[in-house]
């Protein structure tokens, strides 16, 4: 038996709210069942869109011993509320394009050493996100193809899932072109 508790009595029919912290919408959908709806005035500020399956291939090994060296291996997210990339992801990207001197000052101090390598990472990104894309837009053909009697709210809920990954792509990408 489950016993809920609240600081206040409450009115039979009144509404009680719970929070579930903060979390991405994959967590959200894979432990509670649910994703927050995507609302451009009112974006989830803690949903990420995961980019280790686009970023770790692309990577060579020394690479990938060096950012594991620094806690940087994996992680790497697009944050479709401020239309970004986190900073793990900016580390990753830059260990693939820049010298190891240009690398390890960024690492340290959070800015390019000598010139901004903003646009040259955001291009780099860019350009795997237009290879991903077309991954996203399978999924969500996949997804409405599959026939799963009475499971019709769990489908709907990954293809709610993949459009928000493919609009979150689609900003990122729409942003890189007007550069």
């Amino acid at each position: 038996m489950i016993l809920n508790y609240t600081d206040e009595p409450q009115e039979p029919g009144e509404e009680v709210l719970a929070t579930y912290g903060a979390h991405s919408n994959d967590k959200l959908l894979v432990h509670y069942g649910f994703v927050c709806a995507t609302n451009p005035d009112m974006p989830n500020q803690d949903d990420d869109i995961r980019l280790d399956q686009i970023l770790l291939p692309s990577s060579s090994d020394s690479v990938r011993s060096q950012l594991q060296d620094v806690g940087f291996l994996g992680g790497y997210a697009l944050l479709p509320a401020t239309n970004e990339l986190c900073f793990k992801t900016q580390v990753a990207v830059r260990a693939m394009l820049l010298s190891s001197n240009e690398w390890e000052y960024f690492v340290a101090n959070g800015e390019d050493l000598a010139e901004d390598h903003t646009a040259d990472v955001q291009n780099y990104v860019a350009r795997l996100l237009r290879e991903y894309r077309d991954d996203v837009c399978d999924m969500i053909a996949k997804v409405r193809i599959c026939d799963a009697p009475g499971e019709v709210n769990e489908i709907a809920l990954l293809e709610t899932r993949w459009r928000q990954i493919l609009e979150a792509v689609d900003a990122y990408l729409l942003t890189c072109q007007k550069r």
